[in-house]
């Protein structure tokens, strides 16, 4: 089959992919956003977002995941343009499992401005908020687990806190447009290797919201939890020849393929 036949991975194509390729057994039409997810690369996609995808087939719930992006890569020609599908492959030996994730609804894009990011978060369908940003993603100091006043993400957000650039600042600018706007309370989840993690969110997101003048400190400490957890899964870069085996084992083109370690 020539690759210029293959039909892209979307939700129209799932009912057509062959019996080998593990499906959503749910009904993807019927979810709607209820999480959002921070960092949406390879890691995430093999593990938080196939484990929300293992709920979601015991019926859960019925909470999709929004992902955002604030740094690359870019979404929206890859998970854009597939719904938010993507095959989740596994290796061992000669053998190659294919499983189609469908726990991603939509993504957004937020690198060139907050704005796309600030709107999803502050939202009021979104009860919790996950991330994997990687370590420096805190802006924080290590040593002490503090906000890096001096990071130039950090000196710009605190001058500028209507168009925050750094993680630490989009979250507090949308917690205070949560107060704002409707107050429901909010659930901000660390998943990346950091000790502590979840104190070290808290300490960086309310150093920024101290600065403010409007009581934002003293709402996120009764609306907002910031509990700690660490996860982890293998998860290397995907590779031109992942895409080409996807193509050239189960017949679909799929531009967001990731590869996974069977443990997890």
């Amino acid at each position: 089959m020539k690759a210029a036949s293959l039909e892209t991975l979307d939700q129209t194509l799932l009912s057509r992919l062959p019996s080998a390729v593990q499906k959503p057994s749910y009904d993807r039409t019927a979810l709607t956003p209820g999480m959002a997810h921070i960092g949406v690369g390879a890691f995430h996609r093999c593990h938080q977002a196939e484990y929300t995808d293992d709920l979601l087939s015991r019926r859960f719930d019925r909470w999709g995941v929004v992902g955002i992006n604030i740094r690359a890569p870019h979404l929206s020609d890859t998970l854009g343009r597939q719904g938010g599908l993507y095959t989740r492959l596994i290796r061992e030996d000669t053998k190659v499992e294919a499983r189609v994730i469908g726990s991603i609804v939509s993504v957004v894009d937020s690198q060139e401005s907050a704005a796309p990011a600030l709107d999803v978060l502050a939202s009021a369908d979104i009860e919790m908020v996950t991330l994997t940003v990687t370590e420096k993603g805190y802006c924080h100091i290590p040593s002490s687990g503090e906000l890096d006043v001096d990071h130039p993400d950090i000196v710009h957000d605190l001058a500028n806190p209507l168009i925050p650039r750094s993680v630490p600042g989009i979250l507090a600018r949308a917690l205070e447009r949560r107060m704002a706007s409707h107050g429901r309370p909010v659930t901000l989840l660390s998943c990346d290797n950091i000790p502590t993690n979840g104190v070290i969110l808290a300490n960086v997101v309310q150093a920024i919201a101290g600065q403010r003048g409007d009581g934002l400190a003293d709402w996120i400490a009764v609306n907002v939890a910031f509990p700690s957890a660490m996860v982890d899964r293998i998860a290397p870069a995907p590779s031109e020849a992942d895409i080409e085996t996807v193509e050239q084992r189960f017949g679909y083109r799929d531009a967001a393929v990731v590869v996974g370690e069977p443990f997890r």
